[in-house]
């Protein structure tokens, strides 16, 4: 015939950790994202007052960017925003995205009264691109008066792959 069971003992120490394991494999490279290379020209600082560029009659390039590598079927995010003020009177400028020397975008705003301020965004995208170096520039001028770019500025443009 077996007794009954006893109470249960204290629980000993937690012994020692053992070795790390071996590192496995490393696994496959993922997909790429679909946005790449973003590109930036801004003032530096990036502040109203931070430019005097004047817009008058005639395009004046404001900035610069240059997307390198665009595969056929890609497509170009392009974004800016630049801070203007009237200097003659009731102002009214276009601010024009070109691709190159070919005008893609454009987009008029106005101030009504002398020296006062504006800011104006441009958003588009370049669903042809061409493949390549692509340069892109954000260019101003006045359709109505005159202006000036006093900042901030900013032009950005991204890759989206096909």
């Amino acid at each position: 015939m077996t007794g009954a069971t006893g109470t249960t003992g204290a629980t000993g120490a937690t012994g020692a950790t053992g070795a790390t394991g071996v590192t496995g494999a490393t696994g496959a490279t993922g997909a790429t994202g679909v946005f790449e290379q973003f590109q930036v020209s801004e003032n530096s600082p990036n502040t109203s007052g931070s430019s005097a560029v004047s817009i008058t009659a005639t395009p004046v390039t404001l900035k610069t960017i240059t997307i390198t590598g665009v595969p056929t079927g890609s497509r170009v995010w392009l974004t800016g925003v630049v801070g203007w003020q009237a200097t003659l009177g009731s102002s009214a400028i276009q601010l024009q995205i070109l691709r190159g020397a070919t005008l893609i975008f454009s987009i008029n705003a106005h101030a009504a009264g002398n020296n006062a301020f504006a800011t104006t965004s441009v958003n588009h995208v370049d669903i042809t691109p061409g493949t390549g170096n692509v340069t892109y520039s954000l260019d101003a001028l006045a359709v109505e008066g005159s202006a000036m770019a006093i900042g901030g500025i900013t032009f950005t443009g991204s890759l989206i792959n096909p």
